[in-house]
């Protein structure tokens, strides 16, 4: 049996009667990609934003970001949190949520090609991985790689996988979660000291080493 993590593996033995010599952690890792960055249109209000790529299900905690980053408006009132992903029922129940709360500054960009993700990446002040349940995570590697601080949920795999590359929230709490995110924002040492740290974290990973 593969594990991409070791949490993954307990989360199995938890379950199954599984001896570890019949698992074995196997790391995935995140691709470099070669496209071109094409710049996105973003809403002309933004002078910087928060980065999110992927799902919007439950687990995923999008509605806490949202609360989040409204807690940080007064500080940064042109702060944008960004949303990127296929624009499913998940997705569109967050919106619902987001506008019944009148919350401002949240944009959905709704599915985007390699080069315009790529471009969002490098643009971005920082990416949030706000998930209550992860297996392994490939959006902060990702985001690793194109040199963004990553900020991250507490949870279940992801400080195993991102390191000492992150600053890392408790999922549940979004005082928590702002005052991190504010971290980030308002020290830019500690922002080169994340994206240094992210370069180092990556080298542990690569398909290479998955594949021997």
């Amino acid at each position: 049996i593969i594990a991409v993590s070791q949490f993954t593996k307990n989360e199995l033995q938890s379950y199954f009667l599984v001896p570890d010599s019949k698992i074995s952690v196997i790391y995935e890792s995140s691709d470099v990609s070669q496209a071109k960055p094409q710049k996105v249109s973003l809403p002309s209000t933004f002078t910087s934003y928060l980065l999110y790529v992927g799902q919007q299900s439950d687990y995923k905690n999008i509605r806490r970001l949202g609360d989040a980053h409204q807690l940080l408006k007064e500080k940064y009132p042109q702060l944008g949190l960004v949303l990127v992903g296929s624009k499913n029922a998940a997705a569109q129940a967050n919106e619902t949520y987001f506008n019944e709360q009148r919350y401002k500054n949240i944009h959905y960009t709704g599915f985007v090609s390699d080069s315009e993700l790529k471009w969002l990446y490098q643009h971005a002040a920082a990416y949030v991985f706000p998930s209550l349940m992860e297996g392994f995570g490939l959006p902060g590697l990702e985001a690793m790689e194109n040199g963004l601080p990553v900020i991250s949920s507490n949870a279940t795999c992801l400080p195993e996988v991102c390191g000492n590359a992150a600053v890392y929230f408790d999922p549940l709490d979004t005082s928590n979660m702002a005052h991190s995110i504010d971290t980030v924002l308002s020290d830019d040492s500690t922002r080169q000291k994340l994206i240094k740290a992210g370069y180092k974290q990556l080298k542990k990973y690569s398909w290479e080493k998955q594949a021997k």
